[in-house]
């Protein structure tokens, strides 16, 4: 008998990390959607383990992804993300790179490999699209991003959930920098993407609120990220609660 994609362990590569030592959100995330095969949203429920099997079960409500009997993560059918912002060109994303707002020294996640500042890192590094980080003008962050050659086939497709990884991140630095600084982490995640990406593509990715109260509601706020690509054309969407460490 055939053995089903549920059926299989998820394992999350110990390079795949986002906090020092646990598994990048959107990176897991992307996976266990990718298992499930059908639109979901991701709550992530404990701190994602490296290394190990977590093995993925079909619930009345949707699927849980555990780990020594602890639900790390679970996922729940959901329709596709529909919000949208004003597209930004990449030359606009890759200024507000230059105003990224940490250096190796006080970057909250030094060695994720989707935004950390080590040198095998993909980069994600956003920063404000206005001069400064405040209430007045454009209150989004962007970066330029380009699909790392590691992510794509042998038949030259790209890993989907790279995109997931770099968008968790991008909504991340406009929650946790905007208006003031508060770190928090990625709570629930959904993703809606519009059309693959190619291998070597450069894209605008932007984050903002989406379609949540700008404010902290508590230890609870939303965002929202999405990408661009050198037409302007939005290539990805998500939806994303975060959830403040204090």
């Amino acid at each position: 008998m055939t053995e089903s994609r549920l059926d299989q362990p998820l394992i999350i590569g110990g390079w795949f990390q986002g906090p020092t030592g646990r598994g990048q959100g959107g990176w897991t995330a992307a996976k266990l959607a990718e298992r499930i095969g059908a639109p979901v949203t991701i709550w992530l429920r404990a701190p994602i383990p490296l290394d190990v099997e977590m093995t993925v079960h079909e619930t009345s409500a949707g699927w849980e992804c555990r780990h020594d009997d602890k639900v790390v993560l679970d996922a729940r059918p959901s329709t596709p993300v529909d919000l949208e912002t004003p597209a930004v060109s990449i030359a606009e994303a890759t200024e507000a790179r230059r105003r990224f707002l940490f250096g190796p020294d006080d970057h909250p996640v030094p060695h994720c490999f989707s935004c950390g500042t080590q040198a095998d890192s993909m980069r994600v590094h956003a920063g404000p699209l206005g001069e400064q980080v405040s209430d007045d003008g454009d209150e989004r962050f962007a970066t330029e991003w380009t699909v790392p050659d590691w992510a794509v086939a042998d038949d030259g497709t790209v890993d989907p959930a790279v995109l997931w990884a770099a968008l968790d991140c991008t909504a991340a630095f406009y929650v946790n920098c905007h208006p003031v600084t508060r770190f928090g982490v990625t709570a629930s995640y959904a993703v809606d993407i519009v059309r693959p990406v190619a291998a070597g593509e450069t894209l605008a990715l932007v984050g903002w609120c989406g379609d949540s109260d700008p404010r902290w509601d508590g230890r609870k706020r939303g965002g929202a990220s999405a990408a661009f690509d050198a037409h302007g054309q939005v290539v990805a969407r998500a939806r994303s609660l975060w959830i403040a460490f204090d």
